[in-house]
């Protein structure tokens, strides 16, 4: 008997010693997303070692209080532990997971333009500019995912309500941002046709804000993501020449793509579909030369298209997406324009709007610099509103509660803010970065983030050398119309399409 219950009793504890581990393998399943397992690359151990060796007799490190410890850190940059290190500094955010190239904390760190950009620092070089090796630990273990002691990926389970995208056209990325921190938490690789630069220049999320969808400018593609994993989703979808502006139908289903050909000789705008990544019907009209922005109706069944060489606008049936008399109407900019679809230069319309109550057309006209007023119902112009001169207005985008239209002036490194209700400029904001490209807002709606193409000149926290420009993106606060001060997002070159999780 007592033998009966001696063997019971070893059954029982392996039942539940099994159960102790099956248990831990559901949880840690569970968490696959937050919980990696370490792999051979480098581990935190080891950049932790870099940021306690000493420099001098003296045992200062790169963590000790005259440094970046947590009390009285320098720059707002705190090392002794994981988390600290990944919130940055007041500089913004310090390592991007995966991608050690575009990290500032490389950067500042770094002395070889071969491996990553270079920034310059005046103050203490013979600190920050540490031995070359310990860079490239710190560059493997960001390209590894910058990951803890257990494992856990930096920025791994932000949800797709506190995300941003941001396209970066002359390093083939697109930014994921964390507005509320204002930090970057990732830098997604797309494109990846041949060996020529493929140009993210638009994105838009779908709907339920589950994908977004990039268009190549420079490779005649759109691709489609999935925005919680950041996977492609599909084909590339070929859509060709110079696709730019995208938007997708309310139920998800439909995309629309212009052709901003530059030579004159492509004339189109496409729909696709978006489950199969398939183009579907292609709309040709000799006067739309150069399509660049659209609007579409909440409804779906009308698409409103601007040619920036014919400097025509466009009112399509998207349900009979061809043209013929009863399909669409068209309008030229002005009356100076004439029919031949070669446009006078004079006006050039950028982006067209959708006023919120559909009721009017708001055109960006990079030529004339200015923001046109138009009926929505036959294309009659309504307004002209003047941005000042060598503007050069790109894209803009109305505030969440509708009340004023911020205007991105590429040349002058403005922003104008028009007042939808009097059609005026209600103030234009300065000094808002070099080159400002694109805007969209927060889902609170407090704060407008301002991409700028960054170009020709710098504008990052610390002057760089070598050949690759970093990119840079503004904070404006919505509520006093102020550029918030030294609120600098650092990213890849030329950041220029943007929209937010709403």
């Amino acid at each position: 008997m007592s033998q009966f219950i001696s063997r019971l009793k070893s059954l029982i504890y392996t039942f539940l010693s099994l159960s102790l581990v099956c248990s831990i393998i559901v949880v840690f399943q569970s968490c696959e997303q937050d919980f990696i397992a370490p792999t051979n690359g480098t581990l935190y151990s080891e950049v932790q070692k870099i940021f306690k060796t000493p420099y001098t007799s003296s045992n200062i490190t790169c963590s000790t209080p005259s440094c970046h410890a947590s009390e009285n850190s320098a720059a707002g940059l705190d090392l002794t532990n994981w988390q600290n290190i990944l919130n940055g500094s007041n500089s913004g955010t310090m390592v991007i997971p995966y991608n050690g190239f575009w990290s500032h904390m490389v950067s500042f760190l770094n002395s070889d333009t071969n491996l990553a950009p270079v920034t310059l620092d005046s103050l203490f070089p013979q600190y920050h500019k540490i031995n070359q090796n310990d860079v490239v630990t710190i560059f493997d273990w960001i390209n590894d995912g910058a990951k803890n002691e257990i494992g856990q990926v930096a920025f791994s389970n932000v949800p797709i309500n506190e995300k941003g995208f941001i396209t970066n056209q002359a390093a083939d990325l697109v930014a994921v941002i964390k507005p509320d921190t204002r930090q970057v938490i990732r830098l997604i690789p797309v494109g990846g046709i041949g060996s020529a630069l493929n140009s993210p220049h638009y994105i838009k999320l779908s709907p339920d804000n589950n994908y977004f969808y990039v268009s190549l400018i420079g490779a005649g593609y759109v691709q489609k993501f999935d925005a919680n994993t950041h996977s492609q989703i599909g084909v590339n979808m070929q859509a060709g020449q110079s696709p730019a502006h995208i938007e997708i139908s309310s139920d998800g289903l439909s995309g629309y793509v212009t052709n901003f050909e530059s030579s004159g000789s492509v004339k189109t705008t496409r729909k696709f579909n978006t489950s199969t990544m398939t183009i579907t019907d292609v709309f040709s009209e000799p006067r739309m030369t150069g399509p660049h922005g659209m609007a579409l109706t909440n409804d779906g069944n009308t698409l409103y298209v601007t040619s920036e060489i014919g400097e025509y606008i466009f009112k399509i049936n998207t349900n009979s997406f061809y043209a013929s008399d009863t399909t669409y109407i068209k309008a030229s900019i002005d009356p100076s324009v004439p029919p031949s679809g070669n446009g006078t230069g004079n006006f050039r319309p950028y982006q067209i709007l959708l006023s919120p109550d559909e009721s009017l057309l708001f055109v960006s006209c990079r030529g004339s610099n200015e923001v046109r007023v138009y009926n929505s119902s036959d294309l009659t112009q309504v307004n002209s509103i003047p941005l000042g001169s060598n503007a050069f207005p790109l894209l803009m985008k109305f505030t969440n509660d509708g009340n004023y239209l911020f205007v991105c002036n590429r040349n002058n490194n403005t922003v104008s803010v028009i007042n939808t209700a009097s059609q005026t400029v209600q103030t234009t904001i300065t000094g808002v970065g070099i080159q400002p490209h694109g805007v969209d807002f927060t889902a609170d709606g407090q704060y407008a983030f301002i991409a700028c193409e960054t170009q020709s000149g710098f504008d990052g926290h610390h002057p760089s050398v070598g050949s690759k420009k970093i990119g840079v993106t503004r904070v404006i606060q919505v509520s006093n119309f102020s550029l918030l001060p030294n609120t600098k997002l650092e990213m890849g070159s030329f950041p220029a399409g943007i929209e937010f999780v709403k």
